[in-house]
């Protein structure tokens, strides 16, 4: 492999994988929320249900943050996106 690559290139190169690990970071994370509903206590008041709600809580939260991150890094891509050119003559 080369030397990385600098400038915007650089700049797109390094959002890329960002954008790699933050979709498996989110995939992670609903994974583990699907395997942690076969953990859910029977008994809605113990104080295991009420750690088992912190988890799950914390899973949604995170969830949100790399939706909130996504969104962020699809603003930097359009941002940095080529602005397309009109032929001559077309309205």
């Amino acid at each position: 492999m080369g030397a990385p690559r600098t400038g915007e290139d650089g700049v797109i190169d390094r959002v890329l994988v960002l954008a790699v690990h933050m979709n498996m970071a989110s995939e992670a994370v609903v994974e583990a929320a699907e395997q942690l509903t076969a953990l859910r206590p029977e008994d809605p008041g113990s104080a295991a249900a009420d750690a088992w709600s912190q988890v799950m809580d914390g899973l949604m939260a995170l969830n949100v943050q790399l939706g909130c991150m996504e969104r962020v890094l699809r603003t930097v891509m359009r941002e940095r996106a080529p602005v397309p050119v009109r032929a001559s003559g077309s309205h």
